[in-house]
């Protein structure tokens, strides 16, 4: 029997192999396998530092891990599916939807809470992060929880499709006290109010909290180009039933009850909000805008602000004094149509007579007020002559009924 430390090394257990050792009183001797061994709690002290070569202590599994109800998970390639006998609870539902269990097959690590309990919890502080940037030799971000899709297949076509994050919320049939979340970021400010304010062109802030931030480019410095979009809304094959909902009491300034005023949306300058068209142009739908509405404003004091008010549409300059406003009928007969011209045809105002309405036009200067028009004028001077060549025009004035004679051109020197 070769001596105790002569024994030669191994590059992989199985999990099977017995050791023998004592209970912690020192009394029995207790047979073991290398697999009791790796699943018995383990309890380390920290080392106190990141590095191995610093003295970090670093465990490694070279496969797959499997933790709380995951375990549950055979493992192999046909879990969750009506032919096995045993799986994982998110494998057994999942094996009864039309995709089927890809969720635990395809994980090098998963964790499933065996008690409704949180499945995996990420955090870091950046105290933690400024007291170690001696030892380190930088100041690391602190991040609870980062992943990374990386698409690197070059093929072409492939069916392979990179996600950094993936998630999918459930609700199953007769839930219907309780919403479900797809995903839920909170804001927990616990000092104050930031100085300063998010704008288009400063949108961070010291001390500034932010539910969402959508970056492009990863900070990268070279060799990066621009993302297609930032948020996009696909069916899937469901729809929403709508996009985006801001809560009554979501935005600061409003309750949505009061008089208060709350920025749902800022943009800068220049942006816009599009309507595409169902148009394929060179094989692609919808890349034809269709319709768009953006702001081109350089200074505030030439903005104009338009603005919604019960039975009246609003447009006023930028600190709210009116400058148009379009007024509602609840019951509208007759429609006033603006049109631009084209070659010698005018501009015009034009009214729409509906069903049981009037053909009239109407212009109501304010009490004490006149009609002004800007024309060229002719004959000043001249006689009137004998006769209207181009009969009267119809006008009303306070409530009765004029005829204004028409001369031609002819009748009145040009």
């Amino acid at each position: 029997m070769p001596a105790f430390d002569s024994y030669p090394p191994v590059s992989k257990v199985a999990g099977s192999e017995v050791f023998v050792c004592a209970d912690a009183a020192g009394e029995n001797t207790l047979t073991v396998t290398a697999a009791q061994i790796a699943g018995a709690p383990a309890v380390s002290e920290p080392s106190g530092a990141l590095f191995a070569s610093a003295g970090s202590q670093i465990s490694r599994l070279a496969d797959r891990l499997f933790v709380g109800a995951a375990t549950d998970c055979p493992g192999n390639e046909n879990d969750g599916s009506s032919s096995t006998g045993s799986a994982d609870w998110l494998s057994t539902m999942m094996g009864k939807t039309s995709i089927g269990p890809w969720a635990m097959r395809n994980a090098q690590g998963a964790s499933l809470a065996r008690f409704g309990n949180t499945g995996f919890v990420g955090a870091s502080r950046t105290s933690d992060a400024q007291n170690a940037s001696a030892a380190l030799g930088y100041v690391p971000s602190s991040i609870g929880v980062a992943s990374w899709g990386v698409a690197d297949e070059t093929a072409n076509p492939t069916t392979t499709t990179a996600y950094a994050y993936y998630g999918e919320a459930w609700r199953l049939s007769n839930v219907n006290y309780q919403p479900t979340f797809g995903m839920e970021l909170e804001c927990v400010n616990f000092g104050g109010l930031a100085v300063g304010l998010s704008t288009p062109f400063s949108p961070n802030v010291g001390g500034g909290v932010y539910g969402l931030q959508l970056g492009a480019g990863g900070g990268q410095t070279s060799g990066t180009s621009d993302a297609a979009a930032g948020i996009v809304f696909v069916s899937n094959p469901n729809a929403f039933q709508t996009g985006i909902v801001f809560s009554a009491t979501s935005l600061s300034g409003t309750n949505g009850a009061d008089t208060g005023y709350g920025a749902a949306i800022s943009m800068a300058r220049n942006q816009a909000i599009e309507w595409h068209t169902p148009e394929t142009v060179s094989g692609a739908a919808g890349t034809n805008v269709g319709a768009f509405i953006r702001s081109t404003v350089g200074s505030r004091a030439n903005g104009m602000r338009q603005e919604f008010t019960d039975n009246a549409l609003l447009f006023s300059n930028i600190d709210g004094t009116p400058v148009f406003s379009i007024e509602n009928n609840a019951q509208p007969t007759n429609i006033l149509s603006v049109q631009a011209g084209s070659a010698g045809q005018a501009a015009g105002l034009y009214v729409e007579e509906g069903a049981s309405g009037s053909p009239h036009l109407g212009l109501y200067p304010a009490s004490g007020g006149e009609l002004q028009i800007t024309s060229p004028v002719s004959d000043v001077g001249g006689a009137l002559p004998s006769s209207v060549g181009g009969g009267f025009l119809h006008i009303n004035v306070n409530g009765s009924d004029f005829r204004i004679p028409l001369l031609l051109p002819s009748q009145a020197g040009g």
